[in-house]
Parts: structure tokens; C-alpha cells; sequence
């Protein structure tokens, strides 16, 4: 995929891992609940997106991943830092382990600004379609 970016664009994308314990939950349906309550309360604020993406099938445990994309990446980092700790603030679970990374796709395997191409090489951001 090649594609020339804009002499002004700024592309990042951060993602927070959160892995939750679910206090109390029996079954699948408990779990399911406390779940949904966190999905529902972080897609309520707008311009993040959030999928369940470990611990599937277990009573207690509960692993969610939560993205956005921005010009900015400190608005990133703030913004999902802050998440991570208001997650628990909201009741129905317990956050166990949080991760953040902040990246900016398509800029190169050396992490620099340049983009495909720029240097010769035939790359693809890992999520790119072919």
C-alpha cells in the first residue's frame, strides 16, 4: 500500500488494555452484565471504541481493549490514562492490570515520520488490508 501523506497530517492511535475481575458474578450472565456496564459507560464518551477481546467463557475475569484515533498524542495518552482509572471508580469490577500504548501507524518499520515507500521499502502497518 503506498499512499503519500498530507505535509501536515498527524496520524496516532492508542490502545488500552484493561484486565478486569468481576467481584460476585456466579455465571456468564453476571459477568455479562458488569461487562456490558463498562462497554456501555466508555462508548457513552464518544470517540473511543471498545471490544471484549479475552477471558471470554471464565465467570470472573474479563479482558477489554479500548481504541482511539487522534492527531494528538498526549489527548491520547490523557485521555485513556484517565479512563483506566476511572473504570474501577464506576463499581461491578476490579481492574487488575492496565497497559497503554500510544503508536503511529504507517510510519515506517523504524518508527520515524517517514511513511511506505519513502526510503525504498515495501511495507504494510500490521492492520493494513492488502
Amino acid at each position: 500500500m503506498h499512499f503519500l501523506p498530507a505535509p501536515d497530517e498527524s496520524l496516532w492511535a492508542g490502545v488500552l488494555r484493561l484486565e478486569l475481575t468481576i467481584p460476585g458474578a456466579r455465571s456468564l450472565k453476571d459477568r455479562r452484565r458488569a461487562v456490558a456496564h463498562v462497554r456501555d459507560r466508555i462508548r457513552a464518551r464518544g470517540g473511543l471504541s471498545v471490544a471484549e477481546v479475552g477471558h471470554l467463557e471464565s465467570h470472573s475475569r474479563a479482558v477489554v481493549a479500548v481504541g482511539m484515533v487522534s492527531s494528538d498524542q498526549r489527548l491520547i495518552h490523557s485521555t485513556l490514562d484517565a479512563l483506566s482509572h476511572e473504570v474501577e471508580q464506576w463499581g461491578r469490577v476490579r481492574v487488575d492490570s492496565r497497559a497503554l500504548s500510544v503508536l503511529r501507524p504507517f510510519a515506517g518499520p523504524s518508527g520515524g515520520d517517514e511513511g511506505p515507500g519513502d526510503d525504498g521499502e515495501d511495507w504494510d502497518a500490521p492492520w493494513a488490508l492488502p
